[in-house]
């Protein structure tokens, strides 16, 4: 087994060494090309960890393009990378892939601050837009990374998460793929909504959800299914809107069926700089990534019929940051 601290090194140094290490393994050795490596920055007095992949190859003399990956409620960077292959497919992509880590007590059970929902970060009042922001600095000056093409995606409290990074920090990211995600949310009964600021620059978005999700049912409305008290949640359509509206978008979209996928595709187009906001809807899937596997054991069966990663890379590589 290979090992070593990139924590303990220079952030300039990183990069380099990381080659050399690959390079110095042996033959055969796939498993441990792929295996992420983890970091460490400190934010607000605490120490954040995040997983970093870089592609074969990798050099500090091309940009590469940036993903960033957000586990669901409960779950973890190694978690959501081995239940969605992300870490493989930014790999063959030629991209940078880093998965950070929520906050929580118990190191493996990690939340997100969005406002709304459950877990440790939002009753601590954690601070995550900071820390992304942060995050995203601190990667650039380590790595070689296209400040056009940086990007996110995430599922459930993940996913939400990655709505509200759009509307704060809308002068980094590019591009979003939420899954099984809101944009807005409430505590039952509550008057206000949370949802994303209006965003200063435009985010291309593409947006997944399951028709038979419970935890954020596509509908809106109460959850039907939640880790703690229930709260209400934004529509699919409601949460669409909000950003065909700041993209500028052309209100009639073009909506594509696809019975023997079992799903259905609408595409909002001619935004701000070319943008799109499209929206995905799974037929016969609930609170699970499409084309993955479980999050957990008892949680929603994926479908099989459609990827995720293939459509959000696909719709990635045409929305670069619009200046």
């Amino acid at each position: 087994m290979f090992s070593f601290n990139l924590n303990a090194l220079d952030m300039r140094e990183r990069p380099v060494l990381y080659i050399l290490f690959m390079l110095a393994l042996p033959m055969g050795a796939s498993a441990a090309l792929a295996a992420p490596v983890e970091q460490s920055i400190q934010y607000a007095g605490a120490k954040r960890h995040y997983l970093v992949s870089l592609p074969p190859g990798y050099s500090d003399r091309t940009q590469c393009p940036l993903i960033l990956v957000f586990h669901g409620g409960g779950g973890n960077p190694e978690q959501v990378l081995k239940s969605t292959d992300m870490a493989d497919r930014a790999a063959r992509e030629g991209w940078i892939l880093v998965a950070p880590a929520g906050s929580g007590r118990l190191n493996r059970l990690l939340t997100w601050n969005v406002g709304f929902g459950f877990g440790y970060a939002m009753s601590a009042g954690v601070d995550d837009i900071g820390f992304v922001r942060r995050l995203i600095e601190v990667l650039q000056a380590a790595y070689r990374i296209d400040p056009d093409r940086i990007y996110a995606t995430g599922i459930s409290n993940g996913g939400i998460l990655c709505h509200m990074l759009a509307g704060h920090l809308s002068d980094r990211i590019a591009a979003i793929a939420p899954i099984v995600a809101t944009a807005g949310g409430r505590a039952e009964g509550r008057a206000q909504w949370l949802h994303p600021p209006d965003p200063k620059h435009p985010v291309a978005v593409i947006s997944f959800n399951g028709a038979l999700d419970q935890s954020i049912p596509l509908a809106g409305g109460l959850q039907q299914r939640s880790w703690a008290e229930p709260v209400e949640v934004w529509s699919a359509q409601q949460t669409i809107d909000f950003w065909v509206r700041h993209n500028r978008c052309k209100p009639d979209p073009v909506v594509e069926r696809n019975d023997a996928a079992q799903f259905e595709r609408t595409t909002y187009s001619g935004g701000t700089g070319g943008n799109e906001v499209v929206q995905v809807v799974l037929l016969n899937q609930g609170h699970a990534w499409p084309g993955g596997s479980k999050g957990y054991r008892q949680g929603d069966e994926p479908t099989r019929l459609v990827s995720a990663n293939d459509l959000m890379f696909e719709f990635f590589k045409r929305h670069p940051r619009r200046r």
